[in-house]
């Protein structure tokens, strides 16, 4: 072992590549029991890239919440909490709940307009936008997913190297293996599955890093300890900008700056990431809009806790002679949660935050190579290389791009590594390269004036003039433009603030000047009138839920559900009803798209203006009791998480876990 690290290397490969095999090869087998005793078959697109588009509330929480939740959502919401005090955590917090909770009202637009899309891309490829819109919407969904992939590898190294002392770069490429393997093999439904186990495991750590830190640590071991820390740490290096350099104040200047890149940086990140859209495509219609708002209501439990519990104790254990000093890399870095596990329960601890790591890392690559794969397979192979591609030649596309992936975000985590970029500035920069596409992407499924100029120069006219805006403000604000100059708070938020703003000044601006007024029956219809680019399958491979098949055609599929085959077809109504599409029911959705509207606004009144506003406004410290009290809360919130993460999925599957579990012991239903 190390002096310099707390684990020996060898745990460090252990837990890559033999937890990462063991998960695989557990995951292989859910799918394999799947396939087995279900009429679910992996050689249809509908299945393998969409899941399809059937499943409940419970999974889809937990796969929101499991794919949300990063090294980064880790590791940065304690960083922040340890920089600027307790309204750190809080901002990071409320930056990805907000986001996700407005994709509730997206996604019920997203079932009434485009229910059969597959990629957010794939609608403005066939039907809205031509050439210049898919190409345009499609590069900023592979540039986030670059980013979010390369930013899962970089937390998720950092912390087994520091832990063990494993080679970084060996880190980077070994960690994807195993993702690479299951989800290879199961497609979207098996993340959803990994997001469900993985979270599962990653609330329990937390919960237990919660518990050791205010109850059983012989440090800490209370709110009152910690807030006694916390108050000399102010004493000793003041928070500045913060009401009297408090740790313990949301009256914070710095505070105010993050929570606008914070916000900004999340509407960016979901509405470019494939892997939201796959979520809202795969629920079911009837839950999916409540789906992603008990996601995001979900979610906001884990970067509170990890801010409270380990980057504010982080903060209040600095002021002991032996806890050891963050120099400002291992704070870029996110180790200011992996000192305080390390040293409140020595190696245990470490191990535990090693696999709450690898837990977040693996879980949250699944989703980013599933929905890169499903963009390059859809909008890359079959739209400009293959258009007569058969369900089969998808999938396996679709397979060879998952491993490309992991290989294209090992090295680009790789080179970011190399030339010093860490965990801090690919945060900041992650609004600046994705904020452009917020508006544009949005109003495709929300608004049918938008044009086609609008689209594409709010998405690739906005990214450039964030770029600009940031480089010429580094340059003009430090005088230089460097690694830390770029990432300075300051240059950050004027960079974010740009990519939005220019986003949806040029796309909107655009739009009203000419507008499209587009007809949402030309989405509704798509697969129907691009028909002849989805083959029929042949007797061994699964009917497309894309394709609406005739009445003949169900009767063949129906003969070769009897001869064994898994079949998913699905009888549309007639595309002349204005009421009924698909099955689905246009008025409920509107109904839905109206009801969480008003919810996301109640919501984002009082989590980013009732609840912090007074509390900043005023010149006001917590008090003990006040500080007890926030705790008390970020535990509860934490339970409400675990509910949805476990309890949930298992209550509403409990039907099909028993017909599964009944087959596979031959157990007749009575």
């Amino acid at each position: 072992m190390s002096s310099a690290t707390p684990l020996p290397q060898g745990a460090g490969y252990a837990v890559v590549l033999g937890l990462g095999f063991a998960f695989a090869l557990f995951m292989n087998g859910i799918t394999w029991i799947q396939q087995k005793f279900s009429n679910l078959s992996l050689n249809s697109t509908s299945e393998f890239s969409s899941a399809n588009r059937s499943l409940k509330t419970g999974l889809v929480v937990a796969g929101i919440i499991g794919s949300w939740t990063w090294s980064l959502t880790l590791l940065q919401s304690a960083t922040q909490s340890y920089v600027m005090g307790v309204s750190g955590g809080y901002w990071y917090a409320v930056g990805g709940t907000l986001q996700i909770a407005i994709f509730a009202v997206i996604a019920s637009k997203v079932k009434m307009n485009a229910n059969r899309a597959t990629t957010f891309p794939e609608v403005v490829a066939y039907i809205r936008f031509g050439t210049a819109g898919h190409l345009s919407f499609l590069w900023c969904g592979i540039v986030c997913n670059a980013i979010v992939s390369a930013c899962i590898l970089i937390g998720g190294g950092s912390v087994v190297t520091s832990l063990t002392g494993m080679n970084p770069y060996a880190s980077l490429f070994l960690i994807p293996v195993g993702v690479t393997i299951y989800v290879a093999t199961g497609g979207l439904r098996a993340t959803f599955i990994c997001d469900a186990t993985h979270t599962f495991a990653l609330l329990l750590i937390l919960l237990g890093f919660s518990f050791v830190v205010f109850t059983g640590s012989n440090v800490v071991g209370s709110s009152d300890k910690l807030y006694e820390l916390l108050v000399k740490a102010a004493e000793t290096w003041p928070v500045d900008g913060n009401y009297h350099g408090s740790y313990l104040t949301f009256r914070s200047s710095q505070g105010a700056i993050f929570a606008v890149i914070s916000i900004i940086n999340g509407f960016g990140l979901v509405t470019c990431d494939q892997g939201y859209w796959s979520r809202a495509i795969a629920s079911n219609p009837t839950s999916t809009a409540s789906a992603y708002f008990l996601g995001g209501m979900g979610w906001f439990a884990i970067p509170l806790a990890c801010g409270t519990a380990l980057g504010l104790t982080a903060r209040g254990l600095s002021t002991l002679p032996d806890f050891p000093e963050l120099s400002d890399f291992d704070v870029g870095a996110g180790l200011a949660a992996v000192r305080t596990v390390t040293y409140l329960m020595g190696a245990a601890g470490s191990v535990l935050m090693l696999l709450l790591i690898f837990l977040s890392i693996t879980s949250a690559l699944s989703a980013e190579l599933i929905a890169t794969s499903t963009l390059l397979s859809y909008d890359v192979y079959r739209h400009y290389f293959n258009p007569k591609a058969t369900s089969q030649q998808v999938v396996t596309a679709s397979r060879y791009f998952i491993a490309f992936w992991a290989l294209f975000s090992a090295a680009l985590a790789s080179i970011f590594y190399a030339i010093g970029i860490n965990l801090g500035w690919l945060f900041y920069f992650l609004g600046v390269s994705t904020a452009s596409g917020v508006f544009p992407i949005s109003l495709t499924f929300l608004w049918k004036d938008l044009s086609a100029a609008g689209a594409v120069a709010g998405s690739i006219g906005g990214m450039a003039i964030a770029l600009i805006v940031w480089l010429v403000t580094a340059k003009a604000y430090l005088g230089a433009i460097t690694v830390d100059t770029l990432s300075d708070q300051w240059v950050s938020f004027a960079g974010n603030t740009a990519a939005i703003v220019a986003g949806g000044i040029l796309s909107v601006g655009l739009s009203l000047w000419r507008p499209a007024n587009f007809d949402w029956e030309k989405t509704r219809s798509m697969a129907v009138v691009e028909e002849d680019l989805i083959p029929s399958s042949s007797s061994s491979e699964v009917v497309s839920v894309n394709a609406v098949p005739s009445q003949e055609k169900v009767d063949d599929e129906k003969a070769f559900s009897e001869k064994g085959a898994a079949v998913d077809v699905e009888i549309a109504p007639p595309l002349e009803d204005p009421l009924v599409v698909d099955g689905l029911d246009i008025p409920a959705l509107n109904r839905t798209y109206k009801k969480y509207s008003i919810i996301f606004a109640v919501l984002t009144i009082i989590i980013t203006f009732v609840i912090p506003g007074p509390l900043g406004g005023a010149p006001y410290i917590f008090s003990r009791k006040f500080f007890r009290a926030f705790v008390a809360i970020t535990f509860i919130w934490q339970f409400f998480a675990f509910f949805l993460v476990v309890i949930l999925p298992v209550f509403e599957s409990r039907h099909a876990l028993l017909r599964i579990t009944r087959a596979i012991f031959g157990i007749k239903s009575s």
